[in-house]
């Protein structure tokens, strides 16, 4: 918790058995006002118990948590509390604005505040068009708007940016960030760690229902890997500071042998396909610093952008494994030569950081990880 705050969400020895199995095991947590707490887990992970304990949803088998030393579920804390589900659970056949109207009449907020958040969202020119045919990400960011609407001392997003794009996914950070300034308590609950890492000012991982943590702390107003030496279980280890000679070497002599291939059509293809807006953008291998699946779609990023393409993750794979790239987990594909660090998270959890201003953290599975600790010889 960051120095001189006060815990707004307090999680303590929460257990939750199911059929004599502990399927939730925290020990301890504490969001402070104006901290941005995230928790990262693989499915399975107990990721959405969590939430639901949060929200007082379902009962703990032991422990307590407490949101305003309020208990959870309780309708004090339920009143400090605004959500953000996985899932949107807006009401299709109304407008934007009716979503939002009944909790701001139930709330007495006025009109303005109303107005105010959705031109935050980015949904003012919206407010009279029913949510059914918006796009996914402007339902989502309508479902960001809704947890917001009362002014909550703290925001839980669970999975916040499922369905969105990257504008709204820039939004969105900017929009937490500011939260926090306001002294706003927010915990991120989420499946993969690339996106909040590059903001949060702590980050755990939970795995097998337990907490592990911090993997990440914010030091003179950076987020880096938490230092703790020597290395155990509990806590991330860097395993190599600096792999940009390696993976230049490696990189570069993958990228001077290319596979057989048929035609020479297929030679000249040093481009990468994407669709930004309305027009198709040819990216240069070189610049994307990885290719992600995400909600059924394949998207390529650079420092400065994101466009979708039509190429499956498996295709890109094919295409760019030989230029240097590497399958670092079933959703990524990242560029060799932007890997500035692997990181051991716990004994079976493992992370890449890249060389972009964000220090932009990437899951590598346990086998991603064996395979390239074999290809660089780290």
């Amino acid at each position: 918790m960051l120095a001189g705050n006060m815990g707004m969400l307090r999680i303590t020895r929460a257990r939750k058995l199911v059929k004599d199995q502990v399927i939730l095991d925290v020990e301890q947590l504490e969001v402070g006002s104006g901290e941005i707490v995230a928790i990262v887990g693989s499915i399975g992970s107990a990721l959405t118990m969590l939430t639901q304990a949060v929200c007082g949803e379902i009962a703990l088998s032991g422990g307590k948590i407490t949101i305003g030393d309020q208990d959870a579920g309780s309708l004090a804390a339920r009143q400090q509390l605004g959500v953000l589900f996985a899932e949107d659970l807006l009401y299709d056949r109304q407008t934007v604005w009716e979503n939002l109207e009944l909790i701001a009449f139930a709330r007495d907020l006025p009109v303005a505040h109303v107005w105010g958040l959705l031109s935050e969202v980015g949904l003012q020119d919206q407010a009279a068009v029913r949510v059914k045919t918006l796009t996914s990400a402007q339902q989502r960011r309508l479902a960001f708007a809704r947890a917001l609407l009362a002014k909550p001392g703290l925001v839980l997003l669970e999975r916040p940016i499922a369905r969105t794009d990257l504008p709204t996914q820039t939004l969105m950070r900017q929009i937490i960030e500011d939260l926090a300034t306001a002294n706003v308590a927010v915990l991120i609950i989420d499946e993969d760690l690339t996106w909040c890492s590059r903001f949060a000012h702590r980050l755990f991982l939970l795995e097998d229902g337990r907490l592990i943590g911090p993997l990440l702390a914010e030091e003179s107003g950076a987020t880096t890997p938490a230092t703790t030496s020597p290395a155990s279980q509990d806590h991330p280890a860097v395993i190599n500071a600096d792999l940009m000679t390696l993976v230049t070497e490696q990189g570069a002599a993958a990228s001077a042998a290319p596979p057989a291939i048929e035609s020479t059509a297929r030679l000249s293809l040093f481009k990468v396909p994407a669709r930004k807006d309305d027009r198709i953008v040819l990216f240069d291998p070189a610049e994307i610093l990885y290719a992600t699946s995400r909600d059924g779609k394949t998207y390529l990023r650079t420092v400065a952008e994101e466009a979708m393409t039509n190429l499956t993750l498996q295709e890109l794979e094919t295409r760019l494994v030989p230029r240097g790239f590497f399958k670092a987990h079933r959703a990524y594909l990242v560029n060799l030569q932007h890997i500035r660090a692997v990181i051991q998270f716990t004994r079976n959890s493992y992370s890449v950081q890249l060389d972009d201003p964000e220090a932009t953290l990437i899951p590598l599975s346990k086998q991603s990880e064996k395979a390239l600790q074999a290809m660089l010889d780290y």
